[in-house]
C-alpha cells in the first residue's frame, strides 16, 4: 500500500515527449532496438524508484504518472518506421545569445515608468496609440535581433538556456497589441494596489517600501526581494488580464509572505483557464513551424477534418495543429489567436478517450477560431454566451462534456 509520500522523477516526461515525436515521424530501423531499451530502461527505472519509496507509480504527480503510463503501454512489437529518427532528449545544440534578460528588465522598467506617470492613469490604450506603437516597435526590435542571432549560430530562439529562452518568449508574446494593452493595464493597476494595498493595516514597516515591479515567463508564481531601499517584486506573467481582484490579493500575498488567506485566491486563478491560456500562449511562441498531428492514438488533422466537414461546411482554413509538451489536468485544448493554432492535451492522445471527445475539444477551440474573442476594459472574454449556444450544437455535446469532466476530476484528485 502506498504511503502517501510524493517523490519526482527528473527527465521522465521530456523522455515521453521525445518517444512521442519519434513515434509521430516514424523510427529508424537502425535505432529500433536503441528506442525499446530506451522506453523499458525509463520503465524499469520509475518502477524501481516507486518500490524504494514504497510508493506505486500512480502515487506520482499527474503528469510524471501519465508520461509513465504512456511508456509503459506502447506496444513495442509494432513501432512504425522511418529512414532518419529524430535526435534524442538533449542532443540538439544550445544557442547563447547574451542580454536577452536585460532586455526583458529593460522592458519592464519602461513599462512601469509609463504606468506611474500621472498623464498614463487616464488614457484608453488601443493598438493606435502612440504608447503602444512605441513599445511594439521595441520589443519587435528585439525579437528580430535576437532571430537573426540564433540562425547566425545554425539555430533557434527554441535552443536558448531556459532563463533566455523564456525571456525571449515573453518578448515574442507582447509582440501581439491586444496582449500588449492587457500587460500594461495589468501593470497599471498593479502599481496602484502596491501604492495603496488593502491589507496595508497589517504590512510591517519593511513591506512599506517602493516598488520595482516586473512581470515575467517563470517556474514561480511571485517572488520579493528586499533591496537597501526598495521591494523588487517579480510576478508571474499568467497573472496579465486577472480581475483586480485576485490582483488585489495578488499584492497583499506578495506583501504579507504567502502566511494569509490570500493565497487562496491567487493559487485558484493560477488553476483557471485564463491562466493557463498565457501560460500556453507564452510556450507557443517557440512552437516549430510544421505541426506534428499524429498522436500515438489519434491524429489531430483527421479530427479538423472531421469536425471541419460537419459543422463548419468544410470552410474553415485549417490552423496549425499541435499535441502539448506535456500531460495537463485543468485545461485539455487551447486556441491561440495570434499564431492561428490549436494545440490539444497529451492528456487525451490515449485509448481510453474515445475519438467523439477528442472531435468535441477540436471543435471547442475551432468555434475560438470562428467566432473570435471580445475584448471589454482590457480584458478577453472568449466564451461568450453565443459561444456556449455554439458550443451546444456538438452532436454527443452530453457524453463528451461528462467525460471530460470525469477525466479532469480524476487527475485533480491525485
Amino acid at each position: 500500500m502506498a504511503t502517501g509520500k510524493r517523490i519526482r522523477i527528473s527527465g521522465l516526461v521530456k523522455i515521453t515527449r521525445w518517444a512521442r515525436e519519434q513515434l509521430a515521424v516514424g523510427i529508424a530501423p537502425q535505432e529500433i532496438e536503441a528506442f525499446r531499451r530506451q522506453v523499458c530502461h525509463t520503465v524499469q527505472q520509475v518502477e524501481t524508484l516507486c518500490h524504494t519509496h514504497h510508493v506505486t507509480p500512480q502515487d506520482l504527480p499527474t503528469p510524471s504518472y501519465q508520461a509513465y503510463r504512456f511508456l509503459k503501454d506502447l506496444d513495442l512489437a509494432a513501432l512504425p518506421l522511418r529512414r532518419e529518427a529524430v535526435s534524442p532528449p538533449g542532443a540538439s545544440q544550445t544557442v547563447r545569445i547574451t542580454n536577452i534578460v536585460t532586455a526583458q528588465s529593460t522592458m519592464n522598467f519602461l513599462f512601469a515608468e509609463w504606468a506611474t506617470a500621472s498623464k498614463s492613469q487616464t488614457v484608453k490604450l488601443t493598438p493606435r496609440t502612440q504608447v503602444v506603437k512605441h513599445f511594439l516597435d521595441m520589443l519587435g526590435e528585439h525579437i528580430r535581433e535576437i532571430e537573426e542571432l540564433a540562425q547566425k549560430q545554425g539555430g533557434s530562439p527554441a535552443q536558448l538556456p531556459t532563463p533566455s529562452r523564456r525571456a525571449y518568449q515573453w518578448l515574442k508574446y507582447l509582440c501581439d497589441p491586444d496582449v500588449l494593452i492587457v500587460h500594461l493595464n495589468t501593470v497599471r493597476v498593479l502599481l496602484s494596489e502596491f501604492q495603496h494595498p488593502h491589507c496595508r493595516l497589517s504590512l510591517p514597516k519593511s513591506a512599506r517600501l517602493p516598488v520595482n515591479l516586473e512581470l515575467v515567463y517563470s517556474s514561480h508564481l511571485y517572488r520579493i526581494r528586499t533591496e537597501k531601499d526598495s521591494l523588487s517584486i517579480t510576478l508571474h506573467e499568467g497573472f496579465s488580464g486577472a480581475p483586480q481582484s485576485v490582483l488585489r490579493d495578488l499584492v497583499c500575498a506578495v506583501l504579507l509572505n504567502d502566511k494569509n488567506a490570500y493565497r487562496e485566491s491567487v493559487r485558484a486563478y493560477s488553476a483557471s483557464e485564463e491562466f493557463f491560456d498565457v501560460l500556453t500562449s507564452l510556450e507557443l511562441t517557440i512552437a516549430g513551424a510544421e505541426s506534428i498531428t499524429r498522436g500515438h492514438h489519434h491524429d489531430l488533422a483527421q479530427a479538423f477534418e472531421r469536425v471541419n466537414a460537419t459543422y463548419f461546411a468544410g470552410q474553415l482554413s485549417p490552423p496549425r495543429l499541435a499535441w502539448s509538451n506535456t500531460f495537463t489536468s485543468v485545461k485539455l485544448g487551447h486556441y491561440d489567436f495570434l499564431r492561428d493554432t490549436v494545440m490539444l492535451s497529451l492528456t487525451l492522445d490515449t485509448p481510453h478517450v474515445p475519438e467523439y471527445v477528442v472531435d468535441f475539444v477540436m471543435y471547442h477551440e475551432l468555434l475560438h477560431k470562428q467566432l473570435g474573442v471580445n475584448v471589454v476594459n482590457g480584458r478577453r472574454y472568449a466564451h461568450t454566451p453565443e459561444f456556449r449556444a455554439a458550443e451546444q450544437r456538438f452532436a454527443q455535446y452530453t457524453e463528451a462534456r461528462a467525460l471530460l469532466e470525469r477525466l479532469t476530476a480524476s487527475r485533480a484528485k491525485r
